[in-house]
């Protein structure tokens, strides 16, 4: 049994949580510490398999779980089925932005976001690790890099805001990350982050065995619930907020109950008001059910 990848908590305070890893080998598991609350993966990937994952695999990997309402064939239509994510991300977005900020988005995938704030008016920078997507950014105007180290040698200036989404589960040390991108804010700088969250009721509240299979990813070192990600902020003495989120409607749940495989957003909006999709949505998040966090780190 491993000690917790967080906060070290010796072998007696782990219990496996999820016994099937997605894309993993039958010894990949994911552990829960009852010190710290984390939700982690061990044995994890080397730093040479995972930069190869990410440099040559993930999308294709990330097409294989992904529903008929998102593409990850190619960076085009990775942008087109992407809307509705920036949209839904710009109700949480807008109070944070202003015009000519210096914005800093890490994991920038194709670039649907990093469109979005360009055309707001703000100056942007990316990170992306992919290299069809970086390919794609760059031609399509955008200052993007492969990695923090290669942008910071080319140009070592700070941030008004730095953002990423459903990033920080892929880190395999989020105090070191933290700290890292922290340190790159201008004075009065933030940071917000999309994060995957543990609570999501497909896991926490309903019984999916075919979900079960599907969630717990290799691609993701850690799962966060807000007990977790405090945890870590706590102990780096930042000052932050956590926000409920919830991506996915009714329809997905039920496509999810029904049929146990992905997809289905939106499927039964005919039959279901979207009065009753908001309230389902907005009851998941005041309990804290939900399926996402937004994390806003003042400096």
């Amino acid at each position: 049994m491993p000690e917790c990848r967080i906060c070290g908590a010796d072998e007696s305070y782990q219990s496996i949580k999820a016994a099937v890893v997605y894309g993993g080998k039958d010894y990949h598991n994911f552990w829960f510490c009852q010190e710290c609350k984390i939700i982690y993966l061990f044995p994890f990937l080397s730093i040479k398999d995972e930069a190869f994952f990410y440099k040559k695999e993930f999308e294709k990997f990330m097409d294989s779980r992904s529903g008929s309402d998102r593409d990850w064939s190619g960076a085009e239509e990775h942008v087109k089925t992407n809307q509705d994510q920036v949209s839904r991300r710009w109700n949480f977005l807008e109070p944070y932005v202003k015009k000519e900020m210096d914005i800093l988005e890490i994991g920038c995938s194709s670039g649907f976001m990093m469109n979005k704030f360009r055309e707001f008016g703000m100056n942007c920078t990316g990170i992306e690790p992919s290299g069809e997507f970086l390919a794609f950014l760059k031609k399509n105007g955008h200052r993007a890099f492969p990695g923090l180290k290669t942008m910071k040698q080319d140009m070592p200036e700070k941030f008004d805001l730095i953002v990423h989404f459903f990033v920080l589960e892929h880190i395999r040390d989020p105090f070191d990350f933290f700290k890292e991108t922290y340190a790159m804010l201008k004075p009065g700088g933030r940071i917000i982050a999309e994060v995957p969250c543990a609570n999501d009721p497909l896991t926490s509240m309903y019984t999916i065995p075919e979900f079960e299979k599907f969630y717990w990813s290799i691609a993701h070192h850690y799962y966060y619930n807000p007990e977790s990600i405090s945890y870590i902020l706590e102990k780096l003495g930042y000052e932050y907020e956590l926000i409920p989120e919830q991506r996915y409607d009714l329809s997905n749940h039920m496509t999810w109950m029904m049929e146990g495989k992905p997809g289905g957003q939106g499927k039964y909006d005919q039959i279901f008001s979207r009065q009753l999709n908001e309230k389902y949505m907005d009851d998941l998040k005041s309990k804290w059910v939900c399926d996402t966090m937004v994390v806003v780190i003042d400096k």
